[in-house]
């Protein structure tokens, strides 16, 4: 499921391709190796916590998991730039959807990187708007962009959500044939 991690040595008398004679390529600095078990720990133990929040309708607790410099884009509506401004819409969105019944996400792959990890999954709920007679359902997959932060934990700086089912009066996409 991740990258392999690749070492390059550069020795003193290797130059950059391309470089002219006269350029001195500087050595690559020495990095600690990834843990990425301790990575894919660290994110499937936030995305289990934010589902535990999506559910509880927590839009607080939800925007936690975030930078304070991201930007979500969540389906059918405008990106969310900021840290205030995901939780602002996260509050709009579990005030409009009513009680959040059964939020699950599953992680189908991760990339990990020495600072950031890119996760690719998919997630489903149902929802039952005040009112409403009977829960909807929500499916559809995503993409989470992880940074890791100064105090070694990892927050969502970037995502991508979409909605598999169509918008009200839409009739629904076909599935795709594999090649």
């Amino acid at each position: 499921m991740g990258l392999c991690g690749v070492a390059l040595v550069v020795t003193a008398g290797c130059k950059a391709p391309g470089a002219a004679a006269g350029d001195s390529a500087k050595p690559a600095a020495a990095s600690a190796p990834v843990d990425e078990a301790a990575v894919r720990k660290a994110v499937a133990a936030a995305d289990s916590e934010f589902a535990v929040a999506f559910n509880a309708g927590d839009a607080a607790k939800a925007a936690s998991f975030y930078t304070d410099d991201a930007v979500s884009r969540p389906p059918n509506a405008e990106p969310q730039s900021g840290k205030a401004a995901i939780e602002q819409g996260l509050g709009g969105m579990f005030k409009g959807l009513g009680k959040v019944n059964d939020f699950k996400l599953e992680q189908k792959d991760l990339d990990v990187f020495a600072d950031h990890a890119i996760e690719i999954g998919s997630y489903s709920f149902s929802f039952t708007p005040a009112g409403a007679k009977a829960a909807m359902k929500d499916h559809g997959s995503y993409v989470n962009y992880w940074k890791k932060q100064a105090d070694g934990s990892w927050k969502i700086y970037r995502d991508a959500i979409v909605s598999s089912e169509p918008l009200p009066g839409q009739a629904p996409t076909p599935p795709t044939k594999k090649s």
